[in-house]
């Protein structure tokens, strides 16, 4: 079963995201960006949720510095945000994330991204 590590600083979204996925892939959870590279040192998932607006190192600065850490930088990354301008997700794009989801998200669309990004093949 393939590994997610949802990264977001908001418990409910966590947990909406854990009930979502929780039967199709082994869900873990970290709340801040801090948090989320210990936990890669244990366990290095398949693909990382990650949410932008976070206190601390915000999303789109760790997407950039995972893409530079060279154990990590094959991780697929999908970037949750309530940032919804067309040049917000660019730029998430841009730092390196495989997909973008805006907030609010129906389960539906997550399950269905989490599956596109995980089945893309590299060219």
């Amino acid at each position: 079963m393939k590994k997610i590590l949802v990264i977001d600083d908001n418990a409910e979204i966590r947990k909406l995201i854990k009930v979502s996925v929780g039967t199709k892939y082994i869900v873990t959870e970290a709340i801040s960006a801090v948090d989320a590279s210990l936990r890669l040192e244990d366990d290095k998932p398949d693909l990382i949720l990650l949410d932008i607006m976070m206190p601390g190192v915000n999303g789109l600065d760790w997407c950039k510095l995972i893409r530079r850490w060279y154990e990590y930088s094959d991780i697929k990354i999908i970037l949750i945000s309530a940032l919804i301008q067309q040049n917000e997700i660019i730029e998430g794009l841009q730092a390196g994330a495989n997909g973008y989801i805006t907030k609010p998200f129906s389960p539906t669309h997550l399950l269905s991204e989490i599956e596109r990004v995980l089945n893309e093949q590299i060219v």
